[in-house]
């Protein structure tokens, strides 16, 4: 496993945890946090003992979003390269990775923050959250794709026009959250979920995980014809195959 310096990392229960660390800097965005966070997706992608990832900053700040710090560097071309290439892996390893991630969102979530959240299949938030894109304001331009699959093409319009901030309870109305827990809670809610996704096995979550990947850019039935062959290949398993058998003695040994 990788060296890290500003991401904390642990494993326990099928769940990997990356937790932000840069708290002096509200979890702001650098280089080196990005190639942190790819560099550990990478380590957990063939790791069978983590199932599902959870992404968070804590209780009280997810992430800032870029660093403004590195905006004073941004002359350097060599410097803006090894930025946009350090962001695009991240992003890139984050939309399409292979296993299912969940975001604890509490406090700021914004920019390439906001961005993070929304390249994680699921997102947990608190009640302490704000969403949304002020570089917009700044005139800088928005990841506009995912996040009008999440929320609709009105929505994202108004989030990414505007650079207005959202907080916790309208991010839930619009579906840019998909629960909403009360402040200090994030973690562990996050946790318990991403827990329950790990008992499935990391095959089975993968295998989900891949489906989910692939069907939405599916015409109906070319995703009923690949679903259907995916549930064929896994019936036959011993695995699975044991699973349903000691489901079945359960419920035949009930009272």
């Amino acid at each position: 496993m990788p060296q890290f310096t500003q991401i904390k990392t642990s494993v326990q229960n099928g769940v990997g945890r990356i937790t932000f660390d840069r708290l002096d800097r509200r979890n702001a965005l650098s280089i080196e946090l990005f190639t942190d966070l790819s560099d550990c997706l990478d380590a957990w992608r063939d790791d069978d003992g983590v199932a599902c990832v959870v992404l968070t900053g804590g209780e009280d700040v997810f992430c800032a979003g870029l660093d403004l710090a590195l905006q004073s560097v941004f002359d350097d071309k060599s410097k803006r390269a090894a930025y946009s290439k350090a962001c695009l892996r991240a992003y890139g390893t984050l939309l399409d990775y292979p296993k299912p991630t969940v975001a604890a969102v509490a406090g700021p979530a914004l920019g390439g923050g906001c961005d993070i959240a929304v390249f994680c299949d699921i997102r947990i938030g608190a009640t302490n959250a704000v969403m949304g894109y002020p570089q917009i304001k700044m005139g800088l331009t928005p990841y506009f794709s995912p996040l009008w699959r999440i929320v609709g093409l009105s929505q994202a319009k108004l989030l990414t026009f505007s650079g207005d901030k959202i907080d916790a309870a309208e991010a839930l109305r619009i579906g840019l959250l998909d629960r909403l827990v009360e402040a200090g809670t994030v973690v562990k809610a996050a946790t318990g979920l991403a827990e329950s996704i790990a008992e499935t096995t990391v095959e089975s979550a993968m295998n989900n995980k891949e489906m989910a990947l692939r069907a939405p850019a599916m015409d109906p039935i070319s995703a009923l014809t690949y679903e259907t062959l995916a549930y064929r290949e896994i019936i036959w398993h011993p695995e699975v195959v044991g699973r349903i058998g000691a489901a079945y003695d359960r419920i035949r040994s009930a009272p």
